[in-house]
């Protein structure tokens, strides 16, 4: 015989309370002489040793009673014949998601969970049946004995996924119920219990298995990570200049120094240093056409793994540019762009870019190229360029403003230095932009105050970009050609906003289905594995942080950076009443001790629990013990004789100090 809960033991001490008041309730009350009571020296001779042997009788029901509960609360069972265990199902949910690489005391949170699995898996017999479910992946549960699954967990590495132990636990309990074939069923999550790994609440329905969970009790280190990567603001280097690196620090260390790296194909291009909860702004040197891979890492904490976080950036050559009209403010601005390198000038038939001042030159969508389309300088061009719009099939036409002053730009749209310089420019001609038909691929870029579209991108089904402009650049319209926005907005017109077919995804995490360039048929992920994929189908990135490369007949045409979930660097607890609201009405046993585990793990296969039948005979001995005391108290109404003797041999009966009554 065992107990799955001994420490409950200690609920015995209640038989203590009966037996003090027992004790301490024996009061004598005033002798006095009344001889008209000698007949009661009879009564008292003939009753005594029933009263008492009653009396002594209830108390021993009692106590009795307080301790076949507390043997219940100790749940005891009886083993099956010494033979350990009966045959059992057990779903073991191991999870390797990327906060379990956290060290503590010098070994890393996976390790000390693999530890326990294959204590688990060493106490098998042959007709036991195991699965292992790895909630830090996507992949479905691996089933087989003991040996196998032991060999699955000791090769079991942290993943840079996200968890999601609820789901797991689900998982577990539908494989146990669909291939644990009349076996005693049980769940086992070893996990570090990071909050944010459970999300919504699982309830434990019908016949739900007994859920054991390893707690390591233990408060987690503090730790920091790199947040986000952005190169160059968010638009695309050009060849041949330098542009920035802004890398996000978090973690539960605020305020801390770190040093900051940025490594540009495996060789360390800046460094600085920055707090935790700031932005570390790095130089970007510059680069050839092409794609570009690195990382940004900081100084090693207790969680390595999120320490790097992977980018790809794509360094445009300048794009040509043509302009269908000469119009003299964009003209120099494109001659400004032209200097500094970021721009090339084109005929208006080679150029990849076409600024159609009033629509002319709109044609160009037609040849998949991208146009920007200028708002005419007349409200009577409005039915010409809304004409050139419907051929071209754009789906946005100019409409006359209703008669008012000037416009301001709303803030927020663009949070850069053009944001900032817009806001000091005054509008004094501009047209509302009607959209026609149900398109969703545009988007408003620059918005006025009133929320009416200013700038709005989109594109066709031939890849022709558009990008349509509410006003004229000229000085009667607004301040802006002669105003420090004019380059940067013109340089943003015909690049970033401009670009199409983006060869990169800036931000992937594990699992999440990438949509690969036509033509692609190969990836290699990070440690030099391929892939080779079908032409046109998705691909899942996998479960290791990397730089991860597409191929075409051999040819780079593609990469993106898969990293872990920001929300794996949160590496708080989830306390023990938040895991019984997040699953209710499961039978949860948690231990935080190797060897409570051991003691606590296969409670079905350890033997069979007898705590219901020791629930059941306390309350037949307190039915018992109601019943006797009942029979008591009926005779003493049908013997009035016997009553006072009654009192005087039951301290039970009466707290109060009774009156005593003696011959003399």
């Amino acid at each position: 015989m065992g107990f799955l809960a001994p420490l409950a033991w200690l609920l015995g001490l209640a038989v203590t309370v009966p037996l003090i008041l027992h004790l301490f309730q024996r009061q004598q009350g005033p002798r006095m002489v009344f001889p008209a009571l000698r007949y009661l020296r009879r009564a008292e001779k003939e009753n005594a040793r029933r009263i008492r042997l009653r009396q002594f009788l209830l108390l021993a029901l009692r106590l009795l009673a307080i301790l076949l509960l507390a043997f219940a609360a100790a749940r005891p069972f009886i083993r099956s014949g010494g033979a350990g265990h009966v045959p059992t199902a057990v779903a073991i949910v191991l999870d390797n998601s990327l906060s379990s690489g956290a060290v503590i005391k010098d070994r890393r949170v996976l390790d000390m969970l693999k530890d326990r699995a294959l204590e688990t898996l060493a106490r098998a017999t042959p007709d036991d049946r195991f699965w292992l479910i790895r909630a830090g992946t996507t992949e479905p549960a691996l089933s087989g004995d003991a040996t196998a699954i032991a060999e699955r967990v000791r090769e079991t590495d942290v993943a840079a996924g996200a968890g999601d132990i609820t789901a797991a636990i689900a998982h577990a309990r539908a494989v146990l119920a669909a291939g644990a074939d009349k076996r005693a069923p049980e769940i086992q999550l070893l996990s570090d219990l990071q909050a944010n790994g459970f999300h919504a609440p699982l309830d434990a329905g019908r016949n739900a298995p007994p859920l054991v969970v390893w707690d390591q009790d233990t408060p987690p280190p503090a730790n920091a990570a790199v947040g986000s990567v952005l190169v160059g603001g968010g638009l695309p280097p050009r060849a041949g200049e330098r542009s920035t690196v802004a890398a996000s620090l978090v973690g539960s260390n605020t305020g801390d120094t770190v040093g900051v790296r940025l490594s540009i194909d495996t060789r360390v291009a800046a460094a600085t240093r920055a707090p935790i909860g700031s932005a570390a702004i790095l130089t970007f040197p510059a680069r050839a056409a092409g794609l570009v891979s690195g990382w940004v890492d900081i100084d090693a904490d207790a969680l390595h793994a999120d320490d790097r976080r992977y980018f790809v950036a794509d360094v445009q050559p300048p794009p040509s540019v043509a302009l269908a009209q000469p119009i003299p403010f964009v003209g120099d601005a494109l001659g400004v762009l032209v200097d500094a390198g970021r721009v090339r000038r084109a005929a208006p038939g080679d150029a990849q870019v076409v600024i159609a001042p009033g629509g002319v030159g709109s044609d160009a969508l037609n040849n998949g190229r991208t146009v920007v389309i200028l708002a005419p300088e007349s409200q009577l061009e409005l039915p010409a360029i809304n004409r050139r719009l419907a051929e071209a099939g754009v789906p946005w036409r100019f409409n006359a403003p209703a008669p008012g002053g000037e416009a301001r730009f709303a803030p927020g749209e663009v949070n850069d230095e053009l944001n900032q310089a817009l806001l000091k420019t005054q509008l004094r001609q501009f047209y509302i932009l009607q959209k026609q038909g149900n398109s969703t691929s545009d988007t408003v870029l620059v918005k006025l105050q009133d929320g009416s579209p200013w700038i709005v991108r989109g594109d066709l089904p031939s890849k022709a970009r558009y990008l349509v402009v509410a006003s004229p650049l000229s000085t009667a319209a607004s301040t802006l050609p002669t105003s420090s926005a004019m380059v940067p907005l013109l340089d943003r017109l015909v690049g970033a906003w401009a670009e199409t077919g983006a060869t990169s995804h800036a931000d992937v995490v594990p699992g999440q289905v990438v949509q690969l360039p036509p033509g692609a048929d190969e990836v290699e992920a990070p440690l030099g594995k391929r892939d080779r994929v079908r032409a046109g189908e998705p691909y899942r990135a996998g479960s290791q942080a990397g730089i991860y490369k597409v191929y075409a007949q051999t040819k780079l045409v593609s990469a993106f950076a898969v990293n872990a979930p920001l929300q794996e660097s949160a590496l708080q607890r989830i306390s023990n009443r938040r895991l019984k609201d997040v699953l209710p009405s499961w039978d949860i046993e948690t231990s935080n001790d190797p060897a409570e585990w051991t003691r606590d793990i296969f409670r079905h296969r350890l033997g069979r629990e007898i705590w219901q039948l020791l629930v059941a005979l306390a309350l037949i001995l307190l039915l018992v013990e109601a019943m006797a005391a009942s029979a008591g108290k009926q005779r003493r109404a049908l013997d009035p004789d016997s009553e006072e003797l009654d009192e005087e041999l039951n301290p039970l009966a009466n707290a109060s100090a009774p009156v005593r009554t003696v011959q003399r």
